[in-house]
């Protein structure tokens, strides 16, 4: 029997981006899904756009998320029926095959309980448009998204609920990770031995416009080095010198980091923070240099 899917939509002054995200929904090749829309009590014309779709299978919860988005995925992960849980956030969209090709990557791969698909980020800011190709996965999964960053992204990605009930995970309700609470979510699955399967397809476009939280991308530095470091001090396991490690997994996250402000055109803030890589950790630098250099990495068992 194929599997029901529940789409989890957090949603927040999004009315515009809403209409396309649930349109992108109901045209799926595949059909057999659940909406679970959770709304944080938004101020525009939500209200006004879901009543459009009221007669589809949707289900509305209304709650205070104290700007959490973790906490509004919550509710839908709880409130889920589906045995697959489709996280879309509500300013993305979907391709139309996207709920199929993952469904038929479930029938084929019974122990696999997290599958993601590629996209197309697109800037609607400044136009660009560039392919995300998530993954690959690889043995000791956790080590390497820990050390050589994230590899998923929310709304390319379907897990199976009954891991989740299984294991207890959840999104992690810090202040501190908002905007890398889904590579903390990631991370969490990898180091309880989720199977991961990643489709070489895009099946849906990540936007990026001048009022999403994944554009500013200086909370979100500060999220992703909070939440690299609890792994790092507090969760990991693989290795005992924890300091040596943060040393090489700060270097990268800095040295990458730059690299993108320097991509973005924002040449001071880029070279400030790679310079500061060199200043802060010297050694981690060198070393994470000269892995890329070899194409190696640290830390193996």
């Amino acid at each position: 029997m194929d599997p029901l899917i529940s789409v989890v939509i957090p949603t927040y002054n999004h009315a515009h981006f809403l209409r396309f995200a649930l349109k992108s929904v109901i045209e799926q090749t595949y059909q057999n899904w659940e909406i679970i829309i959770i709304d944080n009590h938004s101020s525009d014309n939500t209200d006004e756009v879901l009543k459009q779709f009221d007669f589809y299978n949707l289900r509305i919860f209304k709650i205070n998320n104290n700007g959490i988005i973790g906490a509004s995925r919550n509710v839908g992960i709880k409130a889920a029926k589906g045995d697959w849980i489709a996280f879309l956030d509500s300013d993305d969209i979907w391709y139309k095959e996207k709920l199929k090709k993952s469904v038929d990557a479930i029938l084929d791969n019974p122990n696999i309980n997290v599958i993601c698909t590629d996209e197309l980020m697109v800037n609607k800011v400044t136009g660009e448009k560039q392919i995300l190709h998530h993954g690959p996965y690889c043995a000791d999964f956790y080590r390497t998204l820990l050390i050589s960053g994230n590899r998923l992204s929310t709304s390319a990605t379907v897990v199976k609920k009954s891991f989740l009930e299984k294991t207890g995970i959840l999104f992690r309700e810090n202040s501190e990770f908002v905007t890398a609470e889904d590579y903390d979510f990631w991370l969490q699955l990898a180091y309880a031995n989720s199977g991961f399967l990643f489709i070489s397809s895009i099946q849906g476009e990540y936007i990026i416009h001048s009022t999403n939280q994944s554009g500013q991308f200086i909370k979100h530095f500060t999220s992703v080095e909070a939440v690299l470091k609890n792994h790092v001090f507090s969760i990991q396991s693989f290795t005992d010198n924890k300091q040596k490690l943060w040393s090489f997994v700060y270097s990268r996250f800095l040295i990458n980091s730059g690299i993108h402000f320097l991509r973005q055109s924002n040449y001071l803030i880029g070279f400030k923070i790679i310079c500061s890589s060199f200043i802060k950790q010297p050694m981690g630098t060198v070393s994470y240099i000269g892995s890329q250099i070899q194409k190696t990495q640290p830390f193996n068992k």
